[in-house]
């Protein structure tokens, strides 16, 4: 017998929580070989028998009669009882003593299992662990040694049950189990954007608890995690020559067959074969396979064999266990198959593909297609025909299809009666042609619909990207997605935000220019906080879209944020509006939407605010942005006061003092007081120059780049109008 296969059937049965599973699993793998299942038997026995050491003698006691208290301290941990265990540690249930009193899990080493390649395994857990911070994903809290020696780390305690056992245990139906799987989706998203393939999801990996009554699944089990950037490999590389790991059932064939290039969609495959247990109450590829015979066998079979829909493995059920998985979703006997046919067994079989570049991208794109499927929207997964595509309009338009129905019948039977409903035939006529109107725009509508999910996908692979420092192959790709097209997450406005700094950085102005036009759109929609940490973001976008002249996308990131922003309740964030939106001349109608905004400043400038008392650098870009409305507004007399408050304490700040100067100018210029314009426009253009050495590129770190971008922008609206 292979060692290999051995090790692999050890490790899976290990991993198995229950007696009776292991049983199962151990009498479909051996396959009467008694030999084999004595060996794997003894595997156990010694770690039975490691286990009752560890319990005896991992301590330091000079009084015998502390014995037993000892035995149960780790530091300042107590250990309480003994959770489960995998193929390298243990966890047990702990009570923190100090600095607080809590419930833990611990996680130490086996005995007799601390070779360096285990030692680096789990210190990888824990890294893996310590890198990330979601609700879904359970925190590493603290790390540290035994007295002899043997590493253990804390991780929150997940008080929950294994995702499947909740469901089946509470009789879940299908939309309340796809809303758990999402979660589930968004935490393996979090681990592959922190550069952490999980590659061992399964049901038991995926404990499930209630949270004010509402379930909250936690990933768990990062002991055979991979790094997928480079800054990890040196502490996540040691499962490399180890043939394949994880559970067979739950494996993706790139890693059953040994394959390197193991990436995120790895772990894609595994979350589609827990979506397809929680749908049917069965492993699709269960863990029967392990009885093949051999490990290239096992290998074959992954390869090779392409996994059933569904609907399909449940049609080979008897009728006693159809009926007994359907009631436990909450169906009668037989409609578990109906409900998963179409959009479920599209998802699983999309997931579960076999060559990784047909599953999804993404566990966001995963779980975006159940969030469609739930919203009764075209999914990505699978070729939709006329028809499918036909019911997905009945179900968004069922009133709009019922009444049609009912109108057709009646010219049918009216038709057949009497020539008298002749008038009615017509209404129905029209009826029917302005139905088929709206089943052709349905039809036409999901061809963008499918566009906009691509365009998710992307931006979702994109980030991904992002986050591994990968730039390059991020830009190419978020390139293909047109401005305002990208979802408004904040998946989405952290590759943009970042993308934008990197051209910036580099001095590539114009390609800056498209990402943070997109992010001025994308960021404002998601975070409705009333706050100049979102709104500032607008400004770096009008300000390049106006330096390029781009007038049309500034509009529409002009209109978004004034229709975002126009009930705020802080001066700075109108402050903020104003430098963004007035950058160039507007029209009557958009300073009318801003005048509100215009008369809430001047009140706080009277009467005085929080965010602007004793406070000189916001008390004087508000007076600034004030006196930019009043101009674009044509009262000179107004602006001219507001501008002149400002000047007193512009500061130090140059920019300001440039965009100040080039207002007075301005202003000077359209009272016909030619002299003093001048002398203000020379002395804005010699600040300029000093300080930019070339048109836009800045080389004066010291200060916000935009802020010199919009004193630029002044400077040259000063120049063309003296020159007219």
């Amino acid at each position: 017998m292979n060692p290999l296969y051995e090790k692999a059937l050890y490790l899976a049965a290990s991993g198995l929580e229950s007696e009776r599973e292991r049983e199962a699993l151990l009498e479909g793998a051996c396959q009467g070989d008694a030999a084999l299942r004595q060996r794997i038997e003894a595997l156990f026995a010694l770690d039975r028998d490691a286990s009752r050491y560890f319990e005896s003698s991992d301590h330091d006691s000079a009084n015998p009669g502390d014995r037993d208290e000892l035995d149960t301290r780790m530091g300042h941990y107590r250990l309480i009882d003994r959770l489960g265990e995998g193929g390298h540690g243990v966890v047990y249930l702990a009570e923190q003593v100090k600095p607080v009193r809590r419930k833990v899990a611990l996680k130490i080493i086996r005995p007799g299992m601390d070779t360096d390649r285990v030692i680096a395994r789990f210190e990888a857990e824990r890294q893996a662990l310590a890198r990330m911070d979601h609700p879904n994903i359970a925190r590493v809290l603290d790390a540290g040694s035994t007295s002899s020696g043997r590493l253990f780390f804390v991780m929150e305690l997940v008080d929950g049950e294994r995702v499947t056992d909740f469901c089946d245990a509470r009789k879940l139906g299908v939309p309340q189990r796809l809303e758990i799987f999402m979660q589930v989706c968004q935490a393996i998203q979090h681990a592959h954007q922190k550069g952490i393939i999980h590659r061992d999801i399964k049901p038991s990996n995926l404990l499930v608890h209630l949270q004010d009554g509402r379930p909250v699944p936690k990933v768990i089990d990062f002991g055979i995690a991979k790094a997928t950037d480079p800054a990890s490999e040196d502490f996540l590389h040691v499962t490399q020559d180890e043939g394949w790991v994880g559970t067979p059932a739950y494996m993706s064939p790139e890693v059953a067959v040994g394959g390197r290039d193991v990436d995120t969609r790895s772990d894609i495959y595994s979350l589609g074969a827990v979506l397809a247990e929680l749908l049917t109450g069965q492993a699709v590829m269960g863990v029967g396979m392990l009885g093949v015979g051999s490990v290239e066998e096992m290998r074959r079979l992954k390869s090779e064999e392409e996994v059933k829909a569904p609907s399909e493995w449940l049609a080979e059920l008897s009728d006693d266990q159809d009926e007994e998985i359907s009631r436990s979703r909450g169906l009668a006997a037989g409609k578990l198959k109906q409900r998963l046919k179409g959009d479920l067994d599209w998802i699983v079989l999309k997931a579960m593909a076999r060559e990784p570049e047909r599953r999804y991208e993404s566990a966001y794109g995963l779980g975006l297609d159940i969030r469609r499927h739930l919203d009764h929207e075209v999914v990505s997964a699978g070729p939709p025909d006329p028809f499918y595509r036909f019911a997905k309009w009945v179900q968004r338009h069922r009133g709009s299809f019922l009444a049609g129905s009912m109108v057709g019948a009646t010219l049918v039977v009216g038709l057949g009666v009497s020539t008298v409903l002749f008038y009615r035939e017509k209404e129905a006529r029209q009826e029917q042609a302005r139905l088929q109107h709206e089943t052709e725009l349905a039809r036409a509508n999901e061809a963008t619909l499918r566009q906009r999910a691509e365009y998710r996908e992307r931006i979702s692979h994109a980030a991904v990207m992002v986050s591994h420092g990968n730039f390059d192959a991020a830009d190419q790709l978020l390139q293909t997605v047109p401005f305002g097209e990208a979802p408004a997450s904040l998946e989405a406005a952290e590759a943009y935000l970042k993308l934008g700094d990197w051209h910036i950085l580099a001095g590539r102005w114009e390609e800056a220019t498209d990402y943070f036009a997109n992010l001025a759109l994308v960021l404002p929609s998601i975070d409705t906080a009333d706050s100049y940490e979102v709104s500032v973001i607008v400004i770096p976008a009008a300000a390049l879209l106006c330096w390029a002249e781009d007038l049309e996308r500034y509009s529409v990131v002009r209109e978004l944020a004034i229709e975002r922003f126009s009930g705020t309740s802080s001066p700075v964030v109108v402050e903020q509006v104003f430098k963004a939106c007035l950058l160039s001349a507007t029209d009557r109608e958009t300073l009318a939407k801003l005048e509100p905004m215009a008369a809430f400043l001047e009140k706080c400038l009277r009467e005085g605010h929080p965010d602007l008392d004793l406070n000189d650098f916001r008390t004087s870009w508000a007076c600034m942005s004030l006196g930019l409305m009043r101009y674009r507004q044509g009262n000179l007399e107004a602006a001219e006061t507001w501008i002149e408050r400002a000047v007193p304490i512009a500061g130090s700040h140059l920019p300001r003092q440039v965009d100040l100067a080039c207002l007075l100018a301005m202003v000077h210029f359209q009272k016909g007081e030619l002299r003093e314009s001048e002398e203000l426009l020379t002395s804005a253009a010699e600040m300029l120059d000093a300080n930019v050495i070339r048109p836009v590129e800045i080389e004066d770190v010291n200060d916000l780049w935009y802020d010199w971008l919009v004193a630029r922008i002044f400077v040259r609206e000063t120049k063309r109008l003296m020159n007219r």
